[in-house]
């Protein structure tokens, strides 16, 4: 499935792209929710990973690659699992705002999902916005 970004991801980018509103860093998060990404989702339609190991990743403005050709990318980000026994499926991963909490994109892993159940078991993200 391609990203989606949700109407409330898509207004924050609109009020942006006008400085209407102070910008702020984005957070990272896997989810183990089954959920197919939709238009109106929020935050909370998401179920935040809880494996041992496990926590968000903020991403910080100036350390996003510089835009060229209408995407943007941040470095590969990695969630790694830090105990044995676990067994938590995880379907994708959403991005909200630092501040605000809300939803500004998510992505289903297409050839997920992926199991965490040992310790050192890990999932690697690569944060990237098209506008395309």
């Amino acid at each position: 499935m391609a990203l989606l970004v949700p109407i409330v991801g898509e207004n924050i980018a609109l009020e942006a792209l006008v400085n209407k509103t102070a910008p702020q860093n984005l957070v990272l998060r896997l989810f183990s929710s089954n959920t197919t990404p939709a238009d109106s989702d929020t935050a909370v339609t998401y179920t935040e990973a809880t494996f041992t190991g496990y926590s968000a990743i903020t991403l910080t403005g100036a350390s996003w690659g510089a835009a060229a050709n209408g995407t943007i990318a941040y470095a590969q980000q990695t969630f790694t699992s830090s105990a044995d026994a676990q067994n938590q499926n995880i379907y994708g991963y959403y991005v909200t705002q630092a501040t605000s909490g809300v939803l500004v994109y998510a992505e289903r892993f297409t050839d997920g999902p992926y199991n965490i159940a040992n310790n050192g078991d890990n999932i690697k993200v690569t944060p990237t916005i098209s506008a395309e």
